[in-house]
């Protein structure tokens, strides 16, 4: 019964990589296309919905399992209760990367926009390190992942006020609009990555504040 239970734990940590790759993946393609307008989104990018939805509720099952077949020790509770937070963000961050792919795919002109490529790579970064430091159960990077938060929302201020300025320069009303959800989107995704991160502290202290 120990080893089925070892095994079960096993595979909820690979289910989770699994989940968290799609989301990467389908996240890298979307900030690819910000940075170089005019391309194509590709279609990974467009469906990761579907594909992370099955993936969360494979790890909801498993769960579920778990906590009524097993009697998990208290470390192991503190992960099976922060998977099953920690995917409705990762299953967010998937309907949001959906999202920026079809707003995107709106914008009738190429408009490229430096704040949104600074949005782009500390989500970037915020994603793979929440992620990351959950599985390595590493307090550290997970702080790094919170302080780095303020740097989407400062980016997303200054995005706002330049989308303003060019409202009154002739800009295309619509594509701006598009770029202003575009920017609101990856400011949710950083909030879901601190979230994450912050169940990182919960797994290894106990306590939802990192340490």
């Amino acid at each position: 019964m120990r080893s089925h239970y070892l095994q079960q734990l096993s595979e909820l940590e690979d289910l989770i990589g699994k989940m968290g790759g799609l989301i990467v993946g389908g996240f890298d393609e979307v900030a690819a296309y910000l940075t170089k307008p005019g391309g194509s989104i590709v279609k990974d990018a467009a469906n990761i919905e579907q594909r992370t939805d099955k993936k969360l509720e494979d790890i909801e099952r498993l769960c579920s399992l778990l906590l009524l077949t097993q009697q998990p020790v208290a470390s192991d509770m503190r992960f099976i209760v922060s998977v099953m937070n920690i995917v409705v963000d990762m299953e967010r961050i998937g309907d949001q990367v959906r999202d920026i792919a079809e707003t995107a795919g709106k914008c009738k002109s190429e408009i490229h926009v430096p704040e949104l490529d600074e949005m782009a790579a500390d989500c970037e970064f915020m994603i793979r390190g929440a992620l990351e430091s959950f599985v390595g159960r590493d307090l550290d990077r997970a702080e790094k992942i919170i302080a780095r938060d303020d740097a989407v929302d400062t980016a997303f201020d200054k995005l706002k006020l330049k989308l303003s300025d060019w409202v009154k320069s002739g800009y295309d009303v619509e594509d701006l609009l598009n770029l202003l959800m575009i920017g609101k989107y990856l400011e949710r995704i950083g909030d879901h990555a601190t979230n994450i991160a912050e169940w990182t502290s919960y797994v290894v202290t106990g306590n939802k504040k990192p340490a």
